[in-house]
């Protein structure tokens, strides 16, 4: 149905099962779910050029003072995901203050 795809996303899809049929041809016996279905200069456009996400961090600063920055800049942006559970980046940066106190009450220290 021309109403629910544009051109360029069929002839995609089309690709993708040219790409899989040649798989399995050449490897018959292998298990759907390990056969690729994307080319490889697809794939190493999507997992390697549009993933070069690394950033310039100065090594002169710590972590945690990076961490505490971001969570001025955007508190109520979410953080951390662990399951239906989120914390956003003012209560993380709350509770790792917390526990720092804490550690510091019992003694331990930098080092």
């Amino acid at each position: 149905s021309t109403a629910l795809f544009e051109r360029g996303t069929i002839e995609r899809m089309a690709r993708h099962l040219h790409t899989l049929l040649e798989a399995v041809a050449a490897r018959p016996e292998q298990p759907v779910a390990e056969l690729p279905l994307l080319s490889p200069e697809e794939r190493q456009r999507i997992l390697v050029e549009w993933n070069d996400t690394a950033v310039a961090c100065p090594t002169d600063v710590p972590v945690h003072v990076h961490f505490a920055q971001q969570a001025q800049r955007t508190p109520d942006a979410v953080a951390l995901v662990l399951g239906d559970s989120t914390l956003t980046y003012a209560q993380l940066d709350s509770r790792a203050n917390q526990l720092a106190h804490h550690l510091l009450a019992l003694g331990i220290a930098p080092g």
